[in-house]
């Protein structure tokens, strides 16, 4: 019995303690990495926007080219 808690204290001192300290540091790295992901989406669709207004812009420019050309 008396064995047993020297072996028991090593393995939890070299073993338990870490592994606890890096799956709690490769979980915050999964959570940044999952943030930084979800911005970078949050641009993309930010740009897809602009890109759509862009379009809209040139068609009506073109619109009232034509128009202009019509009504002459």
């Amino acid at each position: 019995m008396n064995v047993l808690i020297p072996i028991v204290s090593v393995l939890s001192l070299f073993v338990a303690a870490p592994v606890i300290v890096f799956s709690f540091i490769l979980g915050l790295k999964k959570s940044d990495n999952e943030t930084k992901k979800l911005q970078y989406q949050k641009e993309m669709l930010e740009l897809e926007v602009k890109k759509e207004e862009l379009q809209l812009r040139r068609l009506e420019a073109e619109s009232k080219q034509y128009d202009r050309l019509i009504n002459e």
